[in-house]
């Protein structure tokens, strides 16, 4: 009984304090009560005094008295469940699901290039490192995940399941053992499939490559302009330093590094993201990746907002009201049997 009244009297938040004016009833009751004892027995005349030295104990008015004690603590658990309680902690929890998510879909390039070093260790596992800290930074979206090489495929649907995702990011590889490429029209196309059906305000993919369209039956500005007929928008990201960078090699003597020129076709990806309303961007290394997706998260946030309708929190008046009644109705059934008086 300690424990409860420690979470529902002191830790409660209440929602209606103006119920706890109904308090002045409780003082009413006693004095309704003592003033009815008082007037309970009448004055009567004994031809002894013998027994009267022998003070014995009153059952009916202890039972009488802590039949009162119910009734009083039976509507302060009536008054205090009018007053809605809630635990703060609810509250809060109960504000962020309630704001309006985002469909995101991330088309990640894992074709052979993306295994180049100038992102440390590789741009892919730079690529899948920032990623996930980006799916971090939006708890209340729902985010999938398509992967796309000489082909595309969906590594996973949208979820709101972030850790299952995250799980799965992280196997995200190079599969591609007799041919190699990249399809970025296949990835886009892919990643609209996910999101046709949703019905989100506000659909997303952030598409990131480090090459040119080189494989795949998808025009990636035929899938742009699909993107854009369902009221998608895509972010385009480049990775990848100007020049050459540093690639591995197998040979029969080890692993070497190789140079590999950088072949990243700005224009189409501006054009992709220009054209679904989106935006195109350039990331040379580690700092510049993270930076990108920093701001996409702050563009993206702007449009979510908490629902205008206020919805309170989860109920926690339920057990108060139960027991308030319950001890009122004990009360009752005890004044009408066994502290019954005949008139």
């Amino acid at each position: 009984m300690g424990k409860f009244f420690d979470i529902a009297i002191f830790q409660y938040e209440y929602v209606y304090k103006e119920a706890f004016w109904l308090f002045l009833i409780l003082p009413a009751i006693v004095f309704w009560y003592l003033y009815n004892e008082s007037g309970r027995f009448k004055n009567i005349h004994i031809s002894s005094f013998e027994n009267l030295e022998k003070k014995k104990f009153n059952f009916v008015a202890f039972f009488r008295h802590m039949n009162l004690f119910l009734l009083l603590v039976g509507f302060t658990f009536v008054i205090l469940a009018l007053a809605r309680p809630h635990l703060p902690s609810d509250i809060d929890e109960y504000q962020k699901k309630n704001m309006e998510g985002i469909d995101i879909v991330l088309a990640i390039d894992a074709s052979g290039s993306m295994k180049a070093q100038d992102f440390k260790p590789n741009r892919l596992a730079a690529a899948k490192e920032v990623a996930i800290n980006f799916i971090d930074e939006r708890p209340a979206d729902r985010i999938g995940l398509v992967v796309f090489q000489a082909e595309a495929y969906t590594q996973a649907p949208l979820t709101t399941d972030h850790e299952l995702l995250k799980s799965l990011f992280t196997e995200v590889q190079n599969t591609a053992i007799i041919t190699d490429g990249t399809a970025i029209g296949e990835g886009l196309a892919t990643a609209i499939n996910r999101l046709r059906e949703s019905d989100a305000k506000s659909k997303v993919i952030i598409l990131l490559t480090d090459g040119e369209n080189n494989s795949g039956d998808t025009d990636p500005l035929t899938a742009a302009n699909v993107a854009k007929e369902n009221n998608i928008c895509v972010y385009t990201i480049g990775v990848g330093q100007d020049g050459t960078a540093p690639y591995p090699v197998e040979t029969p003597f080890g692993t070497m590094m190789q140079d590999m020129e950088v072949t990243i076709d700005e224009e189409l990806l501006t054009e992709i993201a220009d054209y679904t309303g989106g935006k195109y961007y350039r990331a040379k290394n580690e700092t510049e990746l993270e930076k990108i997706y920093d701001e996409i998260d702050q563009l993206e946030k702007s449009k979510v907002k908490v629902l205008e309708f206020k919805v309170s929190p989860p109920e926690k008046y339920y057990g108060l009201l139960l027991l308030g009644i319950f001890l009122i109705l004990i009360y009752r059934t005890v004044q009408h049997t066994f502290l019954k008086s005949i008139p």
